[in-house]
């Protein structure tokens, strides 16, 4: 009875250690949320290393662009070290490894405003600015070569709520 008790003690014991291994594993990207401040007082530059707004060395620029006829609308934009890669089939929490060096590319208007891949999406009959719910945009620093994923929640009222973390390794090749 005794040899039980200690052999059962151990495989739980095994168990655990294992158990804790892999959380640890999957705990290691944090992440982050950040409210902007209202488009309409000005451009909001965002650092994704620092964590912080940042108006000369930033990544993430958020900004009124013109729409023609006399029209504005809040648009997302990268600096042109930053490249870009767009993931619409998982789930922002499920993204946990980057993807390949050669899935990136210049952003070139693709989450702006009208872009391919709009962060923000103005609908005409509603007369309101929703986020792109379904797109997962990770973004590559060149000049830093960190790698983080972003995805962008809420729009309300000139304000944007996004979420980001870098990943903890290297880009994948």
């Amino acid at each position: 009875m005794n040899r039980l008790i200690k052999v059962s003690t151990l495989l739980m014991a095994l168990f655990i250690i294992g158990c804790e291994d892999n959380d640890a594993e999957n705990n290691n990207m944090i992440i982050y949320e950040v409210t902007t401040e209202d488009v309409s007082s000005g451009p909001y530059y965002f650092n994704f290393a620092s964590g912080k707004k940042d108006n000369s060395a930033w990544h993430l620029s958020y900004a009124n662009v013109d729409a023609g006829q006399g029209f504005s609308m809040p648009s997302i934009s990268l600096h042109s070290s930053v490249m870009l890669t767009v993931d619409n089939a998982s789930k922002f929490e499920d993204i946990e490894k980057s993807p390949s060096s050669s899935a990136f590319a210049p952003e070139g208007g693709r989450m702006g405003y009208g872009g391919a891949n709009a962060a923000l999406n103005y609908n005409m009959a509603t007369h309101k600015v929703s986020t792109s719910n379904d797109l997962n945009f990770i973004i590559y620093d060149t000049a830093s070569h960190k790698v983080f994923k972003v995805h962008f929640d809420e729009y309300s009222s000139g304000v944007v709520l996004f979420r980001y973390a870098e990943f903890i390794w290297k880009i994948n090749d």
